[in-house]
């Protein structure tokens, strides 16, 4: 079902997710103070109800509906007090969910407390990843699902090749759970205890961080 999302401050990472939710079929409003930036992305976002407006004035926000929208992501790069004005203003006048970015961790408390219902710290986050797909080479791909939860997909590590999951006993061992495992040339499949792991799987596994990090899969893998 389509709804309506609206995106304040539109550098890189606000246009990536204006765009992003426009194709997924949902109505979505950007805002941002640079006249000069909204022109220039009228060719890139046709679709997208671009503003030039001061999202830390209350009255701009009511005149533009946003009181009916769904959710609203507040990621404006520099200013930091803008953003939290903003994200202030939009919980006051009732927008459900509200997604704001941080510089640092202290920045990321005082949204907190001030009601954004999610913090994100794009830097931080991505560096993060970034790091452990290259501190193990066989990480195909890393997603932080938030708080202290992340999912991996990743080639069998060498230790497990030849066991079957009942015998790895990842979740008491490790506290680890496989999701999913594709088998060379075959489609991916939900494994049960007495799938036995071949060199050349592709494994989707899924913990804590602290777990993720200290297993065999983000060590170094002799291939």
């Amino acid at each position: 079902m389509s709804k309506q999302f609206v995106v304040i401050g539109m550098g890189r990472l606000g246009s990536v997710m204006a765009k992003t939710l426009d194709e997924l079929g949902h109505t979505v409003l950007a805002i941002d103070t640079d006249e000069n930036l909204i022109q220039n992305l009228a060719d890139d976002l046709p679709h997208v109800h671009l503003v030039a407006a001061d999202a830390t004035d209350e009255a701009v926000l009511r005149d533009l509906g946003i009181q009916n929208f769904d959710g609203a992501a507040v990621v404006i790069g520099g200013n930091i007090q803008a953003g939290i004005l903003a994200t202030v203003l939009l919980k006051e006048v009732g927008v459900p969910h509200v997604i704001s970015r941080a510089s640092s961790a202290t920045h990321a408390k005082v949204l907190e407390k001030i009601g954004a219902d999610r913090v994100i710290q794009p830097e931080k986050e991505m560096g993060a990843q970034v790091a452990r797909t290259l501190a193990s080479p066989a990480i195909l791909d890393y997603v932080d699902l938030g708080d202290d939860e992340a999912i991996i997909e990743t080639e069998v590590p060498k230790k497990w090749i030849d066991h079957s999951l009942a015998e790895l006993e990842l979740s008491r061992k490790a506290g680890l759970t496989v999701l999913a495992l594709k088998a060379k040339g075959q489609a991916g499949t939900i494994p049960r205890g007495d799938t036995v792991l071949h060199e050349g799987d592709v494994m989707v596994v899924g913990g804590s961080k602290k777990n993720l990090d200290r297993s065999d899969l983000l060590q170094s893998q002799d291939r």
